[in-house]
């Protein structure tokens, strides 16, 4: 009975909170990454609608450069 007494505290005490925190963390990490993600698909799509924009801007020839 001791022993059984012994082993069902390092379970709880030790064993079940340390999963616990790596479940945890594990999850909060996805989540970090799916922001990130997120973050830079925004940010390519604003790069790509300047781009776009620079391209339309590069075709136009000023009046003073016809010389």
């Amino acid at each position: 009975m001791f022993v059984i007494g012994i082993i069902y505290r390092i379970l709880n005490r030790f064993i079940l909170p340390a999963f616990r925190v790596s479940s945890n963390v594990n999850d909060r990490l996805r989540q970090m990454q799916d922001q990130m993600r997120e973050m830079e698909q925004k940010a390519n799509q604003a790069n790509n609608q300047q781009k776009k924009k620079v391209n339309r801007d590069s075709d136009y020839i000023d009046y003073e450069e016809i010389k």
